[in-house]
């Protein structure tokens, strides 16, 4: 099944993160409203991950019929062909990049680890403060979609009606405040600032946005709208907890919701503005956009290729961003659509060979 708006998601998505990772990298004039928008961009991830569990759900369950047994092997082959040979050369390509020395993400640690190394390799990186995103930028993200790839195979054979994905997003919320508001001030590590931000990242505080994808599974293919008096019970102990532990809330679960209802509203109207040729291609080639434009980024401004103008006023400012957006965008497409086809697509068709072989 071939949805064109999410396709077109994928690229609004991408555009996002890009959008706040430009801003990073440009000449700063003033806090505005401007500047609080597009620092949200970053919860394009979040979007991601709706997506993410909204197709999987999409395409396992089409798939339970013809490969029967062997559905769950089929599953993890494919998601690997389609996410590992890519981020291998972004470990490759970062360590070339960046080297094994210190970093932000590593705090007192002073290098990248073999044991860095292999959390990487093997998707367990979100497991650990100092792995999880040191060695990859982003590279965070990865290790919470690997990790939540893990248990779709169990979800969509437990969570089979609305009611049920209801009840698991309602419960991953509660689990993710409760378990935020104990380890606040209860530091693991010896860095507090980056402890801070790795609950934010890690794969408790990122399941309840997957919920979301899977309940407009329901709602948009499935086309169930039943809800039982158990999710009204429920849903009125979840509000009580957000209002209760609303200093414990992190910005990915408004948007989470917001995204939801966009992405529900443009499956009954294709908007031109957002479902067009521009943003399906841009959303085909999101997964190499994503670890691309991290290096774009660093190279532009390692030879002080960035920010063109001048800036003396806010409008100076506004054109000195759109200008260094579309220079970064344009060369990370340029280069995503070559990785795109010489190692996404060959990896992707090689694992469907290896089913194949196995089937």
């Amino acid at each position: 099944m071939k949805l064109k708006y999410i396709d077109a998601l994928r690229g609004i998505a991408i555009l996002l993160v890009m959008a706040t990772h430009t801003f990073q990298y440009s000449t700063s004039f003033s806090d505005g409203i401007f500047n609080n928008i597009i620092s949200q961009g970053a919860r394009g991830v979040q979007l991601f991950f709706i997506i993410s569990a909204f197709t999987l759900f999409i395409s396992f369950n089409n798939r339970i019929v013809d490969e029967k047994n062997n559905i769950d092997q089929n599953f993890f082959i494919r998601r690997f062909f389609r996410i590992a040979p890519m981020y291998y050369i972004g470990i490759l390509y970062f360590l070339f990049q960046d080297g094994f020395g210190s970093r932000y993400w590593l705090g007192d640690f002073e290098y990248i680890s073999v044991y860095n190394i292999l959390s990487n390799i093997f998707f367990i990186n979100d497991f650990n403060p100092y792995w999880i995103t040191s060695l990859v930028p982003g590279g965070w993200s990865i290790g919470v979609e690997m990790t939540f790839y893990l248990i779709v195979p169990f979800l969509v054979r437990k969570l089979t009606t609305l009611s049920k994905a209801v009840n698991f997003t309602l419960v991953s919320i509660m689990i993710s405040l409760i378990l935020f508001s104990l380890l606040k001030t209860n530091f693991l590590i010896s860095s507090n600032r980056l402890w801070n931000e790795y609950l934010f990242f890690y794969f408790p505080n990122q399941l309840p946005v997957f919920g979301f994808g899977i309940l407009l599974y329901y709602l948009l293919i499935r086309k169930d709208y039943k809800l039982s008096k158990n999710n009204v019970i429920l849903g009125i102990v979840t509000l009580v907890s957000l209002f209760a532990l609303r200093d414990y809330i992190h910005s990915n679960l408004p948007f989470a919701f917001l995204f939801s209802i966009f992405i529900y509203l443009l499956s009954k109207q294709n908007l031109k503005l957002f479902v067009n040729r521009v943003t399906i291609y841009i959303g085909n080639i999101s997964y190499s956009s994503y670890l691309v434009h991290f290096a774009i980024l660093h190279w532009l401004s390692h030879f002080g290729c960035l920010n063109y103008l001048e800036v003396d006023n806010y409008l100076d400012y506004l054109f000195n961003f759109l200008l260094n957006f579309l220079v970064i965008c344009s060369m990370t497409f340029v280069i995503s659509n070559i990785t795109y086809i010489l190692i996404e697509k060959p990896f992707i068709n090689l694992g469907r060979k290896f089913i194949k072989q196995l089937n």
